[in-house]
């Protein structure tokens, strides 16, 4: 990679997470005020978990959207045109991301601070899909399936650690019980990795994917896997119950048999390349 090219990807993340941390910057100093703002309102949401889903899958759908659109016009235009385009996009998913992330670390009442330090770790973390899986360039729409795998994941798993934005406390008279454990969180995140599998499945039987990015994407699938599997159960394992506790163990088998199967198939894969 050369200096300029480093150079522009690194402004562009730069533009990214400042205006993330705007947004998030933003709702914490208008978190008490009444009445409320609008973006306050919309992270207070009882199901803001589901606006942080929707809200951090748009940069790469759109991304996929654009691509065939804005190729052949940065092609005939040249960079005169392609700057302010690619920092103007930047911005607006610098938006949408700090939207998703401000939901995910939302507390439920203004009763609770917000924490819009938390907020810009989860968008930072969230910026790092686009360059985990550069590797899909070429390929925009499967790019844009794996980046919000990604972006589920790990909103849902911030959700699910302790001490991270829950509900308020039963004696509240606004409380909102199940919102971080609830088992449907905890479900959704369990079946991720079998959904990883019939995406697979799907994906190898449509495409013919070279062996480098066959083997990236199986590694990838696998971490992903590993991840879900100690989330889920972890979630589980808290409510307490012989039923949650049962699932969470069964889960936590099927979910360790799918990441050691995708081990396993980029294994086979890389000796193969030798």
């Amino acid at each position: 990679m050369n200096a300029s090219l480093f150079l522009q990807q690194f402004l562009h993340t730069l533009v990214e997470w400042v205006v993330s941390f705007g947004v998030a910057f933003w709702i914490s100093k208008s978190w008490t005020q009444n009445p409320s703002s609008p973006l306050v309102r919309l992270a207070r949401h009882p199901q803001r978990i589901w606006l942080a889903v929707a809200f951090g899958s748009a940069p790469p759908i759109l991304g996929a959207l654009l691509w065939h659109v804005l190729l052949p016009f940065y092609r005939s235009h040249g960079l005169a045109m392609q700057t302010p385009i690619s920092f103007l996009i930047s911005v607006v998913y610098g938006a949408l991301l700090g939207l998703s992330a401000s939901c995910c670390a939302a507390p439920a009442t203004a009763d609770e601070p917000f924490r819009p330090g938390r907020a810009g770790a989860i968008s930072a973390a969230l910026m790092l899909a686009p360059y985990l899986f550069s590797w899909l360039f070429s390929m925009p729409l499967l790019r844009a399936g794996v980046e919000i795998v990604f972006t589920v994941v790990v909103l849902l798993a911030t959700r699910a650690i302790p001490g991270g934005a829950t509900a308020p406390s039963s004696g509240s008279p606004s409380a909102n019980p199940g919102v971080r454990r609830g088992p449907a969180v905890a479900l959704i995140i369990g079946f991720v990795p079998a959904a990883l599998i019939l995406a697979t499945i799907a994906v190898a039987s449509s495409t013919n994917l070279g062996k480098q990015e066959s083997y990236a994407l199986l590694w990838v699938c696998s971490v992903v896997s590993v991840i879900c599997c100690f989330t889920a159960s972890i979630m589980l394992f808290s409510r307490k119950t012989g039923g949650a506790i049962a699932g969470g163990v069964l889960l936590m088998l099927l979910n360790a048999f799918i990441a050691f199967f995708f081990g396993c198939c980029a294994s086979f894969d890389l000796s193969g390349m030798h």
